[in-house]
């Protein structure tokens, strides 16, 4: 019987890192290179050897390149747009062609140390919402030949509060700081948490230090970095009661805390470590109860929809039926409802703030549909998000059966709230 994994990957410019779900210790474990079980860090190139004719990713592709004769192949994330194509064996790829197939021998370096192993679910989390990456990685499940349902796209922000909210509760009893400090500069999220109502309300507050902290700024001057940092850490402390901290990135890798560890450290918890995104995103593969804290709390990010999306029956007790519901990001917010309209033409949109329950309401009408007999149209009711407060609601026409065939007709209605 083939051995089914749980996997998350930390899909970044120029490293993956990959995790996977220990059935045994309950855990996601990082997942090593092959050729080098100390680095978790999988640099994003390919090479073909013409040796072996064989695909090479990650660290063994850096170590095959000098080696063998072969084809390297870089920067697969600054090319995704570029619609030349590359020959290597006789053979035409385009940039985006050979993202995926990094994409995919990234995993299957994992998947061969196990016989007949097989991927249950991947959650991949990018730093941000690319839409071309986004559609680009849709097209993923096809190359794994696995069902679409198993793979999910989502950010490192998402990634981040799955790894902390599936911690011990002490480091989460009141406010949480990340600090994430990569190759673009140092960003900071404070994660608060509002218990006076049902949900409770997660709410995530940002600040950009990239143009204050970055690692070209410093060099080898780890001491102006660290007395930097120390300012920046020391100001944040100030306005929250903070249990504890995470930092992740690799600006975070060498040992130069000196001065700022004195000031995360005083009476909080502080854990450091590259591999929280990737971990947060097998947390969410495996689901079940580790998606507990997104039913009792409410996320507020500057990427998720803050209202739910249905529409109501207007009978008596005013009905409200939910199409999409929001507490996710909007790239990950959609739905669908089908309804069989009771003698009318038109359709009552109800858009629902999950804070306050404050509604706006939009009626739609339904026209140039062919007079059929009460009861015999079927219509779908879709929503699809542009953005955290935009998007629209697709009503399509699907008729009734044989006897009353469908028009086709679509209409849709957009909406800014």
């Amino acid at each position: 019987m083939a051995e089914a994994f749980y996997i998350g990957m930390d899909l970044c410019s120029d490293f993956t890192q990959l995790s996977y779900y220990n059935d045994i210790t309950r855990e996601p474990e990082s997942i090593s290179q092959l050729n080098d079980v100390e680095t978790y860090l999988m640099p994003n190139i390919l090479f073909y050897s013409t040796k072996t004719e064989h695909w090479y990713v990650g660290g063994e592709a850096s170590e095959a390149r000098f080696s063998e004769d072969g084809v390297i192949i870089d920067g697969l994330f600054q090319n995704l747009k570029n619609t030349e194509t590359i020959t290597v064996a006789g053979k035409d790829y385009t940039y985006q062609d050979l993202f995926l197939m990094m994409v995919k021998l990234h995993i299957d370096s994992f998947l061969y140390r196990y016989e007949a192993a097989v991927v249950k679910k991947l959650v991949i989390t990018t730093p941000e919402y690319s839409r071309d990456m986004y559609q680009i990685l849709s097209r993923l499940y096809q190359i794994m030949e696995v069902d679409e349902s198993c793979i999910e796209i989502t950010s490192h922000l998402d990634s981040g509060l799955y790894y902390i909210f599936n911690q011990e509760q002490d480091l989460w009893i009141n406010s949480v700081a990340l600090y994430d400090y990569n190759a673009d500069g140092l960003n900071y999220y404070r994660i608060d948490i509002s218990r006076n109502r049902k949900p409770e309300i997660v709410t995530v507050t940002h600040e950009d230090y990239s143009s204050q902290m970055s690692l070209a700024k410093y060099g080898s001057d780890t001491h102006g970095m660290d007395t930097d940092f120390a300012k920046i850490a020391e100001y944040e402390v100030k306005k929250a009661y903070i249990s504890s901290v995470f930092l992740t990135g690799v600006g975070f890798t060498n040992k130069w805390m000196k001065k700022s560890t004195n000031v995360l450290c005083q009476g909080r918890r502080v854990f450091v470590g590259q591999n929280i995104y990737t971990k947060g995103a097998c947390y969410r593969a495996v689901g079940g109860e580790y998606k507990e804290f997104y039913d009792r709390f409410f996320i507020e990010t500057k990427e998720n929809v803050l209202f739910d999306v249905g529409i109501s029956l207007e009978d008596e007790k005013d009905t409200f039926i939910p199409i999409a519901s929001g507490g996710r990001q909007w790239y990950n917010t959609h739905g669908i409802i089908y309804v069989i309209p009771d003698d009318t033409d038109k359709i009552t949109l109800v858009y629902r703030s999950r804070h306050n329950l404050e509604e706006k309401r939009e009626t739609v009408k339904i026209h140039g549909i062919p007079k059929r007999p009460n009861k015999t149209t079927k219509l779908s009711i879709e929503v699809e998000f542009e953005s955290p407060n935009q998007g629209a609601v697709i009503i399509r026409d699907l008729g009734f059966g044989k006897l009353f065939p469908t028009t086709n007709k679509i209409y849709r209605k957009e909406f800014n709230i």
